[in-house]
Protein backbone atom coordinates (compact mmCIF):
# COMPACT_ATOMS: atom_id res chain seq x y z
CA UNK A 1 0.00 0.00 0.00
CA UNK A 2 1.20 3.68 -0.97
CA UNK A 3 0.24 6.83 0.51
CA UNK A 4 0.72 9.77 -1.99
CA UNK A 5 0.91 13.25 -0.30
CA UNK A 6 0.27 16.73 -2.18
CA UNK A 7 0.81 19.81 -0.74
CA UNK A 8 -2.39 22.19 -2.66
CA UNK A 9 -1.90 24.22 -5.55
CA UNK A 10 0.02 27.93 -4.72
CA UNK A 11 -3.35 30.03 -3.29
CA UNK A 12 -3.64 33.65 -5.20
CA UNK A 13 -3.16 36.56 -2.30
CA UNK A 14 -0.14 38.32 -1.30
CA UNK A 15 0.84 38.43 2.33
CA UNK A 16 1.41 41.74 4.07
CA UNK A 17 5.01 42.69 5.00
CA UNK A 18 4.15 43.87 8.21
CA UNK A 19 0.95 43.77 10.01
CA UNK A 20 -0.57 44.29 13.77
CA UNK A 21 -2.23 40.90 15.15
CA UNK A 22 -5.60 41.91 13.89
CA UNK A 23 -4.57 42.06 10.46
CA UNK A 24 -2.41 38.98 10.54
CA UNK A 25 -5.76 37.05 11.77
CA UNK A 26 -7.68 38.55 9.34
CA UNK A 27 -4.68 37.66 6.30
CA UNK A 28 -5.16 34.22 7.73
CA UNK A 29 -8.63 33.99 7.11
CA UNK A 30 -8.28 35.93 3.65
CA UNK A 31 -5.69 32.79 2.57
CA UNK A 32 -8.19 30.09 3.44
CA UNK A 33 -10.91 31.73 1.11
CA UNK A 34 -8.84 32.33 -1.66
CA UNK A 35 -8.70 30.58 -5.00
CA UNK A 36 -6.02 28.72 -6.66
CA UNK A 37 -3.28 30.15 -9.02
CA UNK A 38 -3.71 28.52 -12.51
CA UNK A 39 -1.45 24.99 -12.18
CA UNK A 40 0.96 24.12 -14.81
CA UNK A 41 0.86 20.29 -14.78
CA UNK A 42 -0.94 18.44 -16.44
CA UNK A 43 -3.71 16.22 -14.57
CA UNK A 44 -2.04 13.24 -12.45
CA UNK A 45 -1.66 9.79 -13.85
CA UNK A 46 -1.26 8.43 -10.13
CA UNK A 47 -3.37 5.32 -9.77
CA UNK A 48 -5.13 5.05 -6.48
CA UNK A 49 -7.69 3.65 -4.53
CA UNK A 50 -8.85 6.85 -2.58
CA UNK A 51 -8.33 10.66 -2.74
CA UNK A 52 -8.60 12.23 0.12
CA UNK A 53 -8.71 16.25 0.78
CA UNK A 54 -9.07 18.81 3.27
CA UNK A 55 -12.42 20.90 3.83
CA UNK A 56 -10.45 24.04 2.75
CA UNK A 57 -11.27 24.78 -0.70
CA UNK A 58 -7.18 24.99 -1.82
CA UNK A 59 -7.12 21.38 -1.22
CA UNK A 60 -10.69 20.40 -2.91
CA UNK A 61 -9.74 22.77 -6.13
CA UNK A 62 -6.48 21.18 -6.26
CA UNK A 63 -7.75 17.38 -6.49
CA UNK A 64 -10.05 18.36 -9.26
CA UNK A 65 -7.40 19.95 -11.19
CA UNK A 66 -4.95 16.97 -11.18
CA UNK A 67 -7.17 14.00 -10.56
CA UNK A 68 -10.49 15.47 -13.49
CA UNK A 69 -12.08 12.02 -13.79
CA UNK A 70 -12.03 10.90 -9.58
CA UNK A 71 -14.22 11.76 -6.98
CA UNK A 72 -12.42 13.33 -3.64
CA UNK A 73 -13.10 12.65 0.24
CA UNK A 74 -13.36 15.17 2.18
CA UNK A 75 -11.40 13.77 5.43
CA UNK A 76 -11.46 16.79 8.21
CA UNK A 77 -8.41 15.22 9.73
CA UNK A 78 -6.12 16.16 6.98
CA UNK A 79 -6.67 20.34 7.17
CA UNK A 80 -4.44 22.71 7.72
CA UNK A 81 -3.33 23.40 11.11
CA UNK A 82 -4.53 26.77 12.26
CA UNK A 83 -2.47 29.84 12.93
CA UNK A 84 -2.62 32.87 14.96
CA UNK A 85 -1.16 35.64 16.46
CA UNK A 86 0.80 34.87 19.10
CA UNK A 87 -0.05 37.85 20.98
CA UNK A 88 -2.51 41.06 21.05
CA UNK A 89 -0.58 43.99 19.48
CA UNK A 90 -1.36 47.40 17.38
CA UNK A 91 2.58 47.15 16.65
CA UNK A 92 3.32 46.42 12.86
CA UNK A 93 5.46 42.89 13.05
CA UNK A 94 6.88 41.55 9.99
CA UNK A 95 5.03 38.38 8.51
CA UNK A 96 7.92 35.74 9.71
CA UNK A 97 7.77 36.75 13.16
CA UNK A 98 3.80 35.84 13.26
CA UNK A 99 4.07 32.61 11.61
CA UNK A 100 7.75 31.84 13.64
CA UNK A 101 6.30 32.73 17.15
CA UNK A 102 2.96 31.55 16.88
CA UNK A 103 4.48 27.94 15.24
CA UNK A 104 6.51 27.89 18.43
CA UNK A 105 3.35 28.39 20.84
CA UNK A 106 1.53 25.51 18.62
CA UNK A 107 4.65 23.20 19.37
CA UNK A 108 4.36 24.58 22.72
CA UNK A 109 0.84 23.68 23.62
CA UNK A 110 -0.03 27.23 23.90
CA UNK A 111 -3.29 28.27 24.84
CA UNK A 112 -3.25 31.03 22.52
CA UNK A 113 -3.38 28.77 19.77
CA UNK A 114 -6.40 26.89 18.16
CA UNK A 115 -4.56 23.23 18.00
CA UNK A 116 -1.56 22.11 19.99
CA UNK A 117 1.18 19.83 18.69
CA UNK A 118 -0.22 16.58 20.28
CA UNK A 119 -4.04 17.49 18.76
CA UNK A 120 -2.14 17.77 15.30
CA UNK A 121 -0.79 14.39 16.07
CA UNK A 122 -3.43 12.44 16.96
CA UNK A 123 -4.99 13.69 13.67
CA UNK A 124 -2.28 12.69 11.63
CA UNK A 125 -2.34 8.92 13.34
CA UNK A 126 -6.13 8.97 12.78
CA UNK A 127 -4.97 9.98 8.66
CA UNK A 128 -2.42 6.77 8.66
CA UNK A 129 -5.10 4.68 10.36
CA UNK A 130 -7.96 5.88 7.95
CA UNK A 131 -5.68 5.11 5.05
CA UNK A 132 -3.88 1.49 6.42
CA UNK A 133 -7.85 0.10 6.84
CA UNK A 134 -9.22 1.02 3.37
CA UNK A 135 -5.81 -1.61 2.52
CA UNK A 136 -5.07 0.25 -0.80
CA UNK A 137 -3.19 2.91 -2.43
CA UNK A 138 -4.63 6.53 -1.68
CA UNK A 139 -3.98 10.08 -2.40
CA UNK A 140 -3.91 12.96 0.18
CA UNK A 141 -4.15 16.38 -0.78
CA UNK A 142 -3.52 18.48 2.27
CA UNK A 143 -1.60 21.43 3.76
CA UNK A 144 2.21 22.41 4.06
CA UNK A 145 2.46 22.47 7.94
CA UNK A 146 0.27 19.28 8.51
CA UNK A 147 2.53 18.00 6.52
CA UNK A 148 5.73 17.92 8.45
CA UNK A 149 3.75 16.46 11.55
CA UNK A 150 2.27 14.09 8.73
CA UNK A 151 5.90 12.91 7.88
CA UNK A 152 6.73 12.99 11.39
CA UNK A 153 3.88 10.36 12.48
CA UNK A 154 4.68 7.96 9.18
CA UNK A 155 8.55 7.52 9.69
CA UNK A 156 7.68 6.75 13.05
CA UNK A 157 5.19 3.86 12.05
CA UNK A 158 7.78 2.50 9.65
CA UNK A 159 7.52 4.28 6.57
CA UNK A 160 9.86 4.96 4.15
CA UNK A 161 8.74 8.54 2.07
CA UNK A 162 10.24 9.31 -1.33
CA UNK A 163 10.19 12.95 -2.82
CA UNK A 164 10.71 14.32 1.01
CA UNK A 165 12.57 17.57 1.41
CA UNK A 166 11.31 18.40 4.69
CA UNK A 167 12.49 21.96 5.75
CA UNK A 168 10.25 23.41 2.50
CA UNK A 169 7.16 21.86 1.11
CA UNK A 170 6.42 23.02 -1.98
CA UNK A 171 2.84 23.62 -3.71
CA UNK A 172 2.19 20.48 -5.94
CA UNK A 173 5.13 18.82 -4.06
CA UNK A 174 4.56 14.97 -4.62
CA UNK A 175 6.05 12.60 -1.57
CA UNK A 176 5.30 8.97 -1.08
CA UNK A 177 5.26 6.78 1.77
CA UNK A 178 5.47 2.94 1.69
CA UNK A 179 5.27 0.59 4.25
CA UNK A 180 9.23 -0.73 5.07
CA UNK A 181 8.60 -4.77 4.88
CA UNK A 182 10.63 -6.46 8.03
Amino acid sequence: MKITIIRHGKVSMKWPKKCTSVEFDKACAEYDQRDLEDINIFPLTITVGRIYVSELSRSIDTAKRLFPNSESHEVLEIGEVPLKSFIDTQKRLPLWIWNVLGRVQWYLGSERQLEKRKDTMQRAHKVIDLCESRKEDCVLVTHGFFIHTLIKVLKSRGYNLVGNNQLDIKNLQIITAEKIKR
